[in-house]
């Protein structure tokens, strides 16, 4: 049983907001122009994890499979809040190969995206630079974050994060960005040129042919 919970205390806020690392709207505009910081949120999430085959055996409702993760330590950066882009790309590719899977497999990407000036474009760069690279137009890439709905569960983000991408490819759709109005310049520089795309409206998932959706969960 793996889980995650975040209950808010007024005494962790306080210096967050002090920090200016907290929104002052209370709204994580993930992606957005008008990104100010992240919304302290508070919820739970969990899942049960067991193996395929014996899940198949006892004839459990499957949800998603894992195909693969990995964990990454940050390195040198230049604070808490400017994380290395560069360190983000090697965890990328290190779930890649443990997945067995070419980023060309992946339709969707639940992303991180805490709503910060400085921390989605870092983050962005580095889902680019990994899975936007010789990208087909009819495999694009679709990114997008549950936080901008429910704000930044912080230790428990991480679940929630896989319960919105196993929500994903169970409707095999896209979510759309919920305050996502004009994209933030600097992300919209870190993607120029590569078939990503952060939807504002519901979007289908394509399924290659033979080929199960596959989705992706970036979470830091």
């Amino acid at each position: 049983l793996v889980t995650g919970v975040n209950i808010l205390g007024v005494e962790e806020s306080i210096p967050f907001a002090i920090a200016g690392m907290t929104s002052p709207d209370g709204i994580c505009h993930s992606f957005d122009a008008s990104a100010n910081g992240y919304c302290r949120g508070e919820g739970c999430g969990a899942v049960v994890a067991k193996r395929l085959s014996d899940a198949m055996r006892d004839g459990d409702k499957i949800y998603a499979v894992l195909r693969g993760s990995a964990v990454m330590q940050d390195g040198r950066s230049a604070s808490l809040t400017a994380p290395s882009g560069l360190a983000q790309e090697q965890l990328l590719r290190s779930v890649l190969s443990d997945a067995r899977l070419d980023a060309e497999d992946v339709r969707y990407i639940e992303a991180h995206g805490t709503g910060t000036a400085l921390g989605d474009p870092i983050e962005t760069g580095a889902l680019a630079a990994v899975y936007g690279a010789a990208r087909a137009e009819e495999d694009t890439l679709y990114v997008s974050g549950v936080k901008a709905n429910i704000g930044h569960l912080e230790p428990a983000a991480g679940i929630a994060g896989l319960l919105a991408a196993i929500l994903a490819l169970q409707h095999g759709q896209a979510p759309p960005n919920a305050q996502l109005r004009v994209i933030n310049p600097k992300i919209a520089a870190t993607v120029a040129g590569t078939c990503m795309c952060f939807p504002e409206e519901v979007v289908d998932l394509q399924r290659k042919e033979g080929q199960r959706l596959v989705a992706g969960v970036s979470s830091f």
